[in-house]
């Protein structure tokens, strides 16, 4: 059974129990109330006659003939049930009794004569209803009703066309319901059906489609979230095959260059020398470093890169980088000035912060000119500790800020021969693994800052 026939299932079973519980609880209070309307109207009504009784007394002397009174009777035709009724008149609904608690007038004959005190049953009715006669302040009657629970024809037919409208109303309320219900049924399946139809096409490979979105309640909240996913995973599958190309691309030159130069061996084109294998090696460890990046970034976006965390002061670390980097940047003419503040402690890994500063120190010296100075600097700002490098090379193209630190990416692939283009990628992963950020900007050259939380002194 689909959705939409259960929500307006229930919706119906919902409906069809509030109109028949509001039914019969309506009917039962009308009646409660109707009842005790008729006992106060007896009552009221009751208190007129016994006045009229009394002045019957007054005249009189005593209830001869009184009964003729109560014998009156009308005839009433019931238009609604087609029919003709008599009843008693108004004093026909009492009985009379003197002061010895007899009978002596009432609208049923059989009940002429009858004792009070030998019927247990009429006591107990003129002890709850009774309403005395007085004249003159002695009491010589006492009239009570003869049934207050019995109803007369014409309150019967009344109850009953108050029950009829009631029953009326409450089948029109359902139909209205069940035409409501079934409408809101379909305005809250047709969202979702939309959403199975995307989620479908989704699956099927179509990551560009999207749902309409028609409202801002909550379905409208969850198409908005359907399409940041589908938006999200087109990005990711598109990430995806740009990366998987880019590998074989980073892949495909040094096999080559292998192939080209055993294949060259094979055939005696090259002797065997050392000089004609180290061609070889070099690319061998290029695939090695590729193959070691990709293990690490894989590793970083399972969320399973080890991180052998310890207390250390980050100023001391970035000083051994440092010192063991500048040799090589002697060798290019290149000056490399450290800035530090003591005392700076961090918790992190020792070997992956130095893979990070050697992937920004590696990149600092590709692009810096001879004769031009780095500037490391560590240094403590709010609950951070922030090591920057500076160089003094052409800078970063604004074009390419953004996408600095995307895998493969490579600024200048005339320059930037020789890396793998994941550097940047990894340490962004390294960083953020700690806790931290890192960015680039250009000041007077290529500015990269990366940031530690600060942790107490070890």
């Amino acid at each position: 059974m689909s959705f939409r026939w259960k929500l307006t299932g229930a919706l119906a079973l919902v409906a069809i129990l509030a109109a028949v519980g509001t039914y019969f609880l309506a009917a039962k209070a009308l009646g409660d109330r109707f009842q005790t309307y008729r006992q106060q109207e007896q009552q009221v009504a009751g208190q007129e006659l016994a006045q009229l009784l009394g002045q019957f007394w007054e005249v009189r002397g005593s209830w001869a003939g009184v009964d003729q009174l109560f014998g009156a009777r009308v005839t009433v035709y019931l238009f609604r049930q087609g029919r003709a009724v008599t009843l008693s008149g108004q004093m026909g609904r009492y009985l009379l009794l003197d002061r010895e608690g007899r009978v002596v007038a009432s609208g049923e004959p059989s009940l002429l004569g009858r004792d009070s005190a030998l019927d247990p049953v009429l006591q107990k009715r003129v002890e709850q209803y009774g309403i005395p006669v007085v004249v003159a302040g002695r009491q010589v009657g006492t009239l009570v009703p003869i049934d207050p629970a019995v109803l007369t024809p014409l309150e019967q037919d009344f109850l009953s066309s108050v029950r009829r409208a009631a029953l009326a109303g409450g089948a029109v309320a359902l139909a209205i319901a069940l035409i409501l219900g079934t409408f809101l049924a379909t305005e809250l399946c047709a969202p979702l059906e939309r959403l199975i139809h995307a989620t479908q096409r989704i699956a099927q490979g179509d990551l560009a489609h999207r749902v309409t979105i028609r409202t801002r309640d909550e379905l409208g909240k969850l198409a908005q979230a359907f399409n940041r996913m589908a938006e999200a995973l087109q990005r990711s599958e598109a990430a995806r095959r740009q990366f998987l190309a880019d590998v074989a691309h980073e892949l495909r030159t040094p096999l080559s260059v292998i192939r080209g130069n055993l294949e060259a061996l094979l055939d005696g084109a090259f002797p065997l020398t050392p000089e004609s294998l180290a061609p070889v090696y070099e690319e061998t460890l290029h695939l090695g470093e590729l193959v070691e990046d990709l293990r690490t970034l894989t590793l970083a976006d399972t969320g399973h890169l080890n991180l052998e965390k310890e207390e250390l002061d980050l100023g001391e670390l970035v000083a051994e980088v440092v010192e063991a980097v500048r040799p090589v940047a002697a060798e290019d003419d290149v000056q490399i000035k450290l800035v530090r503040e003591p005392d700076l402690w961090v918790s992190a890994d020792p070997r992956r912060i130095r893979q990070v500063l050697g992937n920004l120190l590696s990149n600092a010296l590709r692009f810096s000119p001879p004769g031009s100075t780095i500037t490391v600097s560590v240094a403590k700002k709010d609950s951070e500790v922030w090591v920057s490098v500076q160089d003094q090379g052409p800078g970063i193209p604004e074009e390419d800020l953004p996408h600095i630190f995307e895998r493969f990416y490579k600024v200048d692939k005339s320059r930037a021969e020789g890396g793998t283009g994941l550097g940047l990628a990894i340490a962004k992963e390294i960083v953020q693994a700690h806790g931290g950020r890192i960015w680039a900007e250009n000041q007077n050259g290529a500015r990269f800052t990366f940031t530690l939380p600060q942790a107490p002194k070890g």
